[in-house]
């Protein structure tokens, strides 16, 4: 039953889309080229270099002995063997997806088990440093230093994520970081450009049919309709509204739709909200990788919006420390 109502919700909601791509063709294109826009001037040139770096640091086995170093404190923190260290690294130095790629590549391999595995994914997938002191810090709020100090928000509410998802759940078996064979430098380059061109096309086809449902909800006015009766429910600015709703939607859109906002605590505490959460369009890419392992996509879920909670807290308190 519970299989035959799901597949009906499925079957609806892909019928309204269609239908709603056929009666508005113009705002929809208009939106997939702004995602296009977004992809190759904002998300492409912050984002690939990155993954193309994370990667080879892989294949080079630097994050394993990394891994190894930092196992005992990644053991006490958040109850997970030594392994779990490289997901958690990878995440927050690359950015999304790769902390849940990494996590379910090591589960897929045996070195870690399905509940360490899930544990995981609800704080490794991060927000990478190129997104958010360069898009968020230097191209929204116009100062690098406003970048590093979301970096640095972010950076410590998922350490806090990932303690209190480890807390009274007991500490996993002492499985060892994975000796993964190094491979040479130019072997480790062309294939880390291979497989990253892959990744950021598909991080890319998720920004871009976002884009569009953004566009449609716009062009129908359902979207301006939520953002107009939120802002008058709670007395919210317009703007501060508009860009939450299209943030919890697709994270690019969302921190890209807050240029013009003053760098004030409260929209900090928004920006440091939406990279943590990362929006729908960063699940769905997650899901996508999650669900081929067979893990539990409510785990990735709930981190997130943990570490969104968290991640706003956080920037609250320590705004007047720096600002």
């Amino acid at each position: 039953m519970k299989k035959r109502a799901g597949f009906l919700l499925s079957a609806l909601l892909a019928l309204v889309a269609l239908a709603a791509l056929i009666i508005s063709p113009v705002p929809a294109a208009e939106a997939a080229r702004g995602g296009i826009e977004l992809c190759l001037k904002t998300i492409v040139p912050s984002l690939f270099p990155f993954m193309v770096l994370g990667t080879m640091i892989t294949e080079l086995g630097i994050t394993q002995r990394v891994s190894r170093i930092l196992s005992p404190v990644t053991k006490r923190l958040f109850g997970v063997s030594g392994a779990c260290c490289t997901p958690f690294l990878l995440g927050l130095c690359g950015g999304y997806p790769l902390g849940s790629v990494s996590a379910a590549q090591l589960y897929k391999n045996g070195n870690i088990s399905k509940q360490e595995a899930e544990r995981l994914l609800g704080f490794c997938d991060n927000t990478g440093p190129a997104f958010i002191i360069g898009v968020a810090g230097g191209a929204v709020f116009q100062s690098a230093a406003v970048g590093l100090f979301l970096y640095g928000a972010h950076i410590f509410s998922a350490v806090l994520t990932g303690m209190l998802l480890s807390w009274r759940r007991g500490s996993y078996g002492d499985a060892p970081v994975p000796e993964l064979k190094s491979q040479s430098l130019p072997s480790a380059f062309s294939g880390s450009v291979r497989r990253c061109v892959s990744t950021c096309a598909a991080v890319c086809g998720f920004v871009v049919f976002f884009s569009v449902v953004i566009g449609l909800l716009t062009a129908h006015g359902t979207l301006p309709a939520l953002v107009g009766r939120l802002s008058y429910s709670f007395g919210l600015e317009l703007h501060f509204v508009q860009s939450l709703v299209i943030g919890l939607l697709e994270l690019g859109g969302g921190i890209s739709s807050m240029a013009g906002l003053s760098a004030s605590a409260a929209s900090l505490a928004l920006c440091s909200f939406i990279l943590a959460f990362g929006g729908l369009s960063v699940h769905a890419q997650a899901f996508s990788v999650i669900a081929e392992g067979g893990l539990s996509s409510a785990r990735h879920l709930f981190g997130k919006l943990l570490h969104g909670g968290l991640s706003a807290l956080v920037t609250l308190i320590a705004y007047p420390l720096f600002f």
